[in-house]
């Protein structure tokens, strides 16, 4: 499956491929991401890395993340995710990579705890996870009297379906917008269009041969799924029983995700968490495809 230019112009920042493709090197889109949930107008980032991967061993469950950044005026780190979809675990998820990010990153041999920096674990969700209609919701570590316990760590959910008429409103329209011209951050706006651009220039220089799976791969999905599961129904058709309906259909969505699944791994971009996640697949059986 490919994209047409038509599709391009649909991406938006909660397409996670697309999201890396703006923000990759651009250290200025995250400076303007920052600004706006952490209310810090004169941040300066100073060390901008994506899909950085930390504690990845026999030891333990490694993690990637989706923006890593780092404040020049204090060294405070910043991981920025984006979730498109609320998978039930997102707060255990927060508390594991914010533990992973102080274990591994944040402090040094013969260093002090007190040198230890502030770490900002941030979730982009699409959806009200926390359904209290709030733009953001905002955790940190407090006693029963409600007095914070200042240790530096903190875990934050964005409402991208927040639509008030403010900066978070603002930001989360720029998000979810697919027409640049209603982007109403130029910094956001001006490397959308760039990103948009840079890939129709590519599927022209390559002869229109280029395949976008990546950048576009709930599409993708979507499309195998349906796929998987009209060839079950020809096969279960076919034997002229409910009962070959039933695995036809089951046959066609596990190929589906199968295929995916392989496609996913030779990218060599994503964890097998992340492909189990998507495909539905047990993490057995993404290891094994891995093997």
């Amino acid at each position: 499956m490919k994209l047409t230019n038509k599709d391009i112009d649909k991406l938006c920042l909660f397409d996670d491929v697309f999201f890396r493709e703006c923000f990759d090197g651009h250290p200025e889109c995250t400076e303007e991401v920052l600004k706006v949930i952490l209310g810090l107008p004169k941040i300066k980032v100073i060390e901008h890395q994506l899909q950085r991967v930390i504690g990845n061993s026999d030891d333990n469950h490694g993690v990637r993340l989706d923006v890593f950044a780092v404040n020049e005026e204090d060294d405070s780190i910043y991981d920025i995710e984006i979730q498109k979809t609320d998978t039930g675990n997102l707060p255990l998820r927060a508390r594991y990579y914010s533990s992973m990010i102080d274990s591994s990153i944040t402090i040094r041999p013969n260093e002090e705890y007190d040198e230890i920096p502030k770490s900002y674990v941030i979730f982009i969700c699409k959806d009200d996870i926390m359904r209290r209609r709030k733009a953001i919701y905002r955790y940190s570590r407090k006693d029963d009297d409600n007095i914070e316990l200042n240790d530096g760590s903190y875990i934050i959910f964005v409402n991208g379906s927040y639509t008030g008429d403010d900066d978070i409103g603002n930001l989360m329209n720029d998000f979810v917008q697919t027409d640049e011209d209603q982007i109403r951050n130029k910094v956001l706006a001006r490397r959308i269009v760039e990103t948009k651009e840079e890939e129709i220039k590519r599927r022209i220089k390559e002869g229109d041969n280029i395949d976008m799976i990546v950048t576009h791969f709930d599409k993708l999905m979507m499309q195998e799924r349906a796929e998987g599961r009209e060839e079950g129904r020809e096969e279960g058709l076919e034997q002229g029983l409910e009962q070959g309906l039933e695995q036809g259909l089951e046959q066609g969505k596990s190929a589906a995700s199968i295929d995916t699944a392989k496609r996913m791994l030779a990218k060599g971009k994503y964890s097998i968490d992340e492909i189990a996640e998507i495909t539905d697949l047990p993490v057995e059986k993404i290891r094994k495809l891995a093997e």
